[in-house]
Order: structure tokens, then C-alpha cells, then sequence
């Protein structure tokens, strides 16, 4: 779907380096303008990191996969890729003249592959969702301190007669030197100086975030910050709470919980601005983005605010270098070729190695790192040597010892093989043992004379039954069985990310047709729940060929999607009825739009059918 690696626009102006993100409306892009900077020694060319956004209507278009034309399914999809396409440049052309601190510069606007382009200022950093997901949620003069320079470019773009419309934590960037960034205006409204709406791009709500306003089409016919203002109180709520607010048309049934009821950190005065920037009717908010600044107090100092935040530019370590000094401590008792210098802790001078003919003085010694120098103990080598030389007379001392009674001592058998004794040796060997007991009777020593059968009996009967160690059944692999077990429970749950997370983990330790077959269901049961909650934004009426009449639950208008619920005919029509061709779609200007069953506009305003 998304151009290549390396793909030029502008004839070579810029290069796209790598996809960093696509949505339903555009995907984002990485690349490099190569410019030229004009100075003394005159013109030095010079490559500007740079991001590109195409816009792709990804419900509507396709790519032709030899010339990266971006294509259209159907006549009526064309229409309105047109006519958000238009409405997307103007309103990049009139950001590209707007400049602040703490929004995203736009560079450039054009037209290539049959689509939309926007060119922007690279911001290296990280989201506020990045952020909000890694710790959870954040502490209060973090998220005060962000606040303020974003409140502070929205009132630059408000004094513009420009609204966002969008303000949520995955659309504020933080830049490298830790400063708010606010992006994305592709959904942005401009007002004249009559105060109605002059342009508009693509209708999106995040749910949450939205005011109850944005879901009614007229509630942004006139100029008003006060979505913003909600949008950007319920962004505050997000970030300490850690809990996305309850949707504004929702309230009404389920009233908003209070930040401190989740979050008992947060102080009385920033509650209070919060609930009030996201109050159900406008007229409660405040009504400028200055009122609200006011009400949150001063922005808290820099320095404070880094105490408080747990990291300090997480993403950005991936991109920097850091420099480390490493001081090795060197053994100077025992000195190595190779360890021929110490590094001082103080003045970092060098101390050779003895073998160099450096002396060092006695008073200088303790400045080293590794401590004082310790003293040549020359009485070492002849303890090693002493205890070797009774080490050496121990073992002597006990062979000689063994090989006196070598001759009471019968030899060793052979573990390994039968044990056969004969006529005559058995002979002797009683009488050998009958001598020693008679010799021990003047000693009242009582002893017990094993009769030497039984004895061999017992030998023979050890070497012929082997020592049999118990062979333990293999048991499953425990973590491969948990990460199955922990993934069906989220799986049932509904949570399909971290099920799939989980079969991955055990799919790395055994690859099974088990585990192939979850990760299979997985992908098919999230896919089911995304077209659920898709088709139930509709109240389905009818089929019509491969696809079905509905009534958009919140608008209340006609129109048709697919089996995916997907729009094929935008619900933006009073009534349907039937026609010869196929349904009579009424507009709000009565006339009648004629659709055959493939969903293609056939005949359009037409006064009757």
C-alpha cells in the first residue's frame, strides 16, 4: 500500500527513507530534502531530515503497483476522495503560514501519484501516548508543564480563526529538548472573519476527546474554542488518570468520575479546571484557551517537572550516542605487559609498571584508585614450597603404609565381570580366617566370621543386578503451557493483542500446529470484533445486492455498506426507495440520487424515479 523504500517526489527533490505510520485517511513517511544552504564560501548542498504525508482514503483507493498512481474503486468513492483532497490542501497551505514554538512547521504542499503531499519539520521524540503507556500515567507537573505549551499554541491558532478539532496525547509530540509539539491538523476547521466555517477536511471523532459539539454537524458551523478547550481538559484527564474520559454523548447515562477518585495526587485546583474545561455545555467551559491557563496556575519550572517524571527522554536514547569513560583498575602487586598503566582518580597522570624502572614514592601511592600499593611479601615462595614438601612426605608416608598391609588386604574384584573362586583358594582362605580368629582369643575379642560363600554370594549378587537409577517421565515444557494458558484466558476476554503476544512467546519455544491454529483464530476473531463494532454503528434495513441499506445510528441518514461495514453509499440520504435501476437515495435538497446494486451512482438528482 505505501511507496517503497527510497521512492523520489518532485523530481528528486525529496527521498523517502521509511514508513513510520499510516491511518485511515494518510500514511506517514520518513524522508530527506536535499537543499542547498547559501553562505560566505557560497552554495553548500546539504540533506534535511524531513516528514512527508500522503493522503490515501484507504476505505476508497488503491495503488497501481507500476507507476504508484494512487487509484480509486468506484465513481462514488471518487467524489469524495476529490473533495477531501481539496480541502486537505488548502487547509496545509494555510498551516504552512502559520509558525509556532510548539506546533509542527509545514514546509511544503503538493501534488504527485495522482494524490495529495504534505512535507513537515522531523520532530525526533516520542507521543504523549508513548509516554502515557510506558509509565502508566504521568505526575501533575509533567503533565502541567506540557499543558501549558500546548495551550499556548492553541490560542496562536484560535487568534488565526483556525480550530483543531483533534487535540489528544498521540497528537503532541515531544521534541528532543523535551518541548510540546502539536501535530496533526488534518481534521482542522478555518473560520472568516463572519465567523462561519470556510473549510473543512475529513469528519473524525476520537472517541473520549471529542465534545459532545463534534458529533452534531452544525454544532462547528460557528467559531468557538470551546472544543478545543474540552478536548484539550479530557487530554489532561488521560495523562493523569491513565483512564481515557467517558465518551461525551455517554454522559448523560454515565456521568464522568472525577480525576482525584482515580488519581488522589492530583491537587484541587487542577481538578477543578479540568472538569470545567469538559463540561457538557459550552457555555459552563471556559471560553478562551487564556482563561484556562489562568485557572491552571503558573506552568511549574523545568527543572521541577524533571524531578517528577520518571523518564527523561525514553525514546530518544535509542537515537543518541552516549559517551562513557572507562577507568580499569590495575593490579599493581602483580604486574602484567599488558596492564602497563593505572588511571589516577585525581590528576589522571599515568603510573608505569615497575618493570619500567618508575619508583613510586610512598606518599603519592594512596592517590591511586585501586588504594595504597601493596608491599612484594617475600615470604611467599618458600611457604608454597613448605607445604608442598609435606604435601609430598603425606603421600609417601601413606604409601608405604599400604603396602604393608597389602598382604591381609584381598584384591580388588572386578566390578564389571562374574567372580569365580577355586577349590584351593577357597580352602586357604578359611583356614586364613579361622588362624586370625583363634589368634584374637586371648584378646576376649569376640569376632563374627562370615563364611566366605555367603560372602561371594553377596558380591556376585551385587554385580549381577545393575544399580538402576529412576528415569523421570519428561514432564511439558512449563512456560510453553502458561504462555498458551495466559493467552486463551485474553483471548476470551477480548483481548486479542495481548493473546497474539503471548502465542508468539510460545511459538518462539515450540512451534506447534496448536499454537499456528490460536494465532490463526486470534487474527480471525479480532477481525470479526473490528466489522462488529463497525456494523453497529448501523441499523441494517435491507439487503441490496452483495450489500446492505442502513441507517447511521447517529446521523440518522441512509445509505449502504458491505459485509465489512464498510460505506459504499455515504449515509448522508433523507430516505431510499425503490427505483427501476435499483434505490432512490432522497438528498436534503429532495431531488434523488439513483444506485444500482453494485453501489455505482447511475443517474444523479434526478426530480423523481
Amino acid at each position: 500500500m505505501e511507496l517503497p523504500t527510497g521512492h523520489y517526489l518532485q523530481k528528486g527533490k525529496y527521498q523517502l527513507t521509511e514508513t513510520v505510520g499510516r491511518g485511515g485517511f494518510g500514511i506517514t513517511y520518513k524522508g530527506v530534502w536535499f537543499t542547498e544552504v547559501k553562505g560566505s564560501l557560497g552554495k553548500v548542498k546539504t540533506e534535511v531530515p524531513i516528514c512527508i504525508k500522503e493522503y490515501f482514503f484507504k476505505d476508497y483507493c488503491y495503488r497501481d503497483e507500476e507507476t504508484f498512481a494512487v487509484k480509486v474503486h468506484s465513481e462514488t468513492g471518487r467524489a469524495l476522495f476529490e473533495k477531501f483532497k481539496e480541502k486537505l490542501i488548502k487547509e496545509a497551505k494555510i498551516l504552512s503560514d502559520v509558525h509556532h514554538p510548539h506546533i509542527v512547521n509545514v514546509l511544503e504542499v503538493f501534488e504527485e501519484n495522482d494524490t495529495a503531499y504534505i512535507a513537515m519539520e522531523y520532530i525526533q521524540g516520542y507521543s504523549l501516548k508513548y509516554l502515557l503507556e510506558k509509565e502508566g500515567r504521568l505526575s501533575e507537573n509533567t503533565v502541567l508543564f506540557y499543558t501549558h505549551q500546548i495551550a499556548h499554541a492553541l490560542q496562536f491558532v484560535h487568534e488565526k480563526s483556525i480550530l483543531h478539532l483533534d487535540i489528544k496525547p498521540s497528537n503532541i509530540l515531544i521534541d528532543k529538548d523535551d518541548n510540546a509539539r502539536l501535530i496533526d491538523f488534518g481534521v482542522s476547521k478555518r473560520y472568516d472573519l463572519f465567523q462561519q466555517e470556510t473549510s473543512t477536511t475529513m469528519l473524525t471523532l476520537s472517541k473520549g476527546f471529542a465534545s459532545v459539539e463534534q458529533y452534531d454537524d452544525e454544532g462547528t458551523q460557528n467559531f468557538s474554542p470551546c472544543p478545543d478547550i474540552y478536548s484539550l481538559g479530557a487530554t489532561m484527564y488521560n495523562l493523569l488518570t491513565g483512564k481515557i474520559p467517558t465518551e461525551s454523548i455517554l454522559r448523560a447515562a454515565k456521568p464522568l468520575q472525577k480525576p482525584s477518585e482515580l488519581n488522589p495526587s492530583i491537587s484541587e485546583r487542577t481538578e477543578e479546571a479540568i472538569m470545567k474545561a469538559m463540561a457538557i455545555v459550552q457555555a459552563d467551559r471556559f471560553q478562551s484557551v487564556n482563561e484556562m491557563i489562568l485557572a491552571l496556575g503558573p506552568s511549574p519550572e523545568r527543572e521541577v517537572r524533571e524531578k517528577t517524571n520518571g523518564v527523561n527522554g525514553t525514546s530518544q536514547a535509542d537515537d543518541a550516542t552516549e559517551l562513557y569513560t572507562l577507568t580499569r583498575r590495575v593490579d599493581l602487586e602483580e604486574p602484567t605487559h599488558e596492564n602497563t598503566k593505572t588511571i589516577l582518580q585525581g590528576n589522571e597522570e599515568p603510573v608505569s609498571n615497575p618493570d619500567d624502572d618508575t619508583i613510586l614514592e610512598r606518599g603519592n601511592v594512596d592517590e591511586l584508585e585501586g588504594g595504597p600499593v601493596k608491599r612484594r611479601n617475600y615470604f611467599k615462595p618458600i611457604l608454597i614450597s613448605l607445604i608442598i614438601f609435606v604435601c609430598v612426605g603425606a603421600v609417601l608416608y601413606f604409601i608405604n603404609l599400604k603396602s604393608r598391609n597389602s598382604d591381609n588386604i584381598p584384591e580388588p574384584m572386578d566390578d564389571k565381570k562374574p567372580l569365580t573362586v577355586s577349590e584351593d583358594n577357597r580352602k586357604n582362605t578359611d583356614t586364613l580366617v579361622l588362624n586370625n580368629a583363634e589368634e584374637h582369643k586371648n584378646n576376649s575379642s569376640l569376632l563374627t566370621v562370615t563364611p566366605l560363600d555367603q560372602t561371594i554370594k553377596d558380591n556376585i549378587t551385587s554385580v549381577d543386578e545393575p544399580d538402576v537409577q529412576p528415569v523421570l517421565a519428561k514432564t511439558p515444557d512449563t512456560d510453553y503451557s502458561s504462555l498458551l494458558d495466559l493467552g486463551k484466558k485474553k483471548l476470551a476476554k477480548g483481548d486479542y493483542q495481548g493473546a497474539r503476544n503471548d502465542f508468539n512467546k510460545a511459538k518462539e519455544l515450540s512451534l506447534t500446529e496448536e499454537i499456528l491454529r490460536l494465532l490463526i483464530t486470534c487474527d480471525s476473531m479480532e477481525e470479526q470484533s473490528v466489522i462488529s463494532n463497525r456494523r453497529s454503528l448501523y441499523e441494517e434495513k435491507m439487503p441490496f445486492g452483495n450489500y446492505i441499506i442502513v441507517r447511521n445510528k447517529s446521523t440518522g441518514k441512509y445509505g449502504a455498506i458491505d459485509s465489512k461495514g464498510i460505506d459504499r453509499i455515504p449515509c448522508v440520504y433523507l430516505s431510499v426507495g425503490k427505483a427501476e435501476k435499483g434505490r432512490a437515495f432522497e438528498r436534503e435538497d429532495n431531488l434523488f440520487d439513483i444506485y444500482n446494486s453494485s453501489c455505482e451512482l447511475v443517474s444523479k438528482g434526478v426530480t423523481y424515479y
